[in-house]
């Protein structure tokens, strides 16, 4: 193992990672403990059990650059979406999301499906063939939402959520719309998250076009209503990809750092850790709070 800051090949390495050689002409590398500048101190992860997750959203990000992105960024992500829905249902062969998801899971990470391709297949009576199939693909739980179509009952939202853990998905819900009505109800809101995680879901989202119009009205006490009901740890928020930064500064200020948020870009992934840690000028840089600024 090489020292501390070097290399194998005496190559100055920082951001807490160290080169070895792994074999004749190739270099690999591995995690370690200590942090370049670890003499410092900042803010660092201490969340409670199912909050500070960070759902990134893949967009159909080509497998050699994940490879690489991932080497940079995998420590801070909890799951994947992916989102790129015409590539996953028109566009690109089984063999491309095979990889990508072994690529995913050898950093740790699980992946599930955004909700439109789910929305597509309850329109054509097959969501039991979509839920067949994901597995297949290397995924490991779906999103179940009806932000594009007409709301489920409750019992047969609850139907899905079975038939989708029976299929060996996680399973993630989505309360709020993308089209109509965006306004959220306080009460029909927490009724049904509640209703989701009792019938097995991991998480309830809360769609980014309801948070950017909760933003855009001046309504966001309604989201803190919501939250007040249920906890911080039942939802996780749709940061993007509108409402960007306000919408993510708004819910950190109110709710704190180990808010979970879902429908992150990759290119804001290491902005939003930094936004966490009050080391970002979106969130006004607060890590600095009583220093002697004006």
């Amino acid at each position: 193992m090489a020292a501390p800051g070097k290399g194998a090949m005496g190559l100055h390495v920082s951001i807490g990672w160290t080169l070895t050689a792994a074999s004749e002409g190739e270099v690999s590398m591995s995690r370690q403990q200590e942090f370049a500048l670890d003499f410092l101190s900042i803010p660092q992860p201490d969340a409670k059990p199912g909050t500070r997750w960070t759902i990134m959203t893949d967009l159909a990000m080509p497998l050699a650059y994940q490879a690489s992105f991932l080497d940079t960024v995998s420590d801070i992500l909890t799951r994947v979406k992916f989102a790129e829905h015409v590539s996953l249902v028109g566009r690109l062969p089984p063999r491309f999301f095979c990889e990508k998801n072994a690529l995913y899971n050898r950093h740790g990470l699980k992946t599930f499906t955004g909700g439109v391709p789910f929305e597509i297949a309850h329109l054509q009576n097959k969501v039991q063939e979509y839920f067949s199939a994901l597995p297949k693909l290397g995924f490991a739980g779906v999103e179940i939402s009806t932000d594009c179509i007409a709301d489920l009952t409750r019992d047969g939202r609850n139907r899905l959520i079975r038939d989708a853990r029976n299929a060996g998905l996680e399973v993630y819900t989505e309360l709020g719309n993308k089209i109509g009505e965006l306004k959220l109800d306080v009460r029909a809101a927490a009724d049904c998250i509640r209703a989701d995680l009792e019938e097995g879901a991991v998480k309830v989202a809360i769609e980014n076009e309801s948070l950017c119009y909760s933003l855009k009205t001046k309504t966001l006490d309604t989201v803190a209503a919501i939250v007040a009901e249920v906890g911080i740890s039942a939802v996780a928020f749709e940061v993007g990809p509108g409402g960007w930064p306000e919408l993510p500064v708004w819910l950190l200020k109110e709710f704190g750092p180990d808010i979970n948020v879902e429908n992150l870009q990759y290119d804001r992934v290491l902005a939003f850790e930094a936004m966490r840690r009050g080391l970002h000028r979106s969130i006004g840089y607060t890590f600095f709070e009583g220093a002697g600024k004006a």
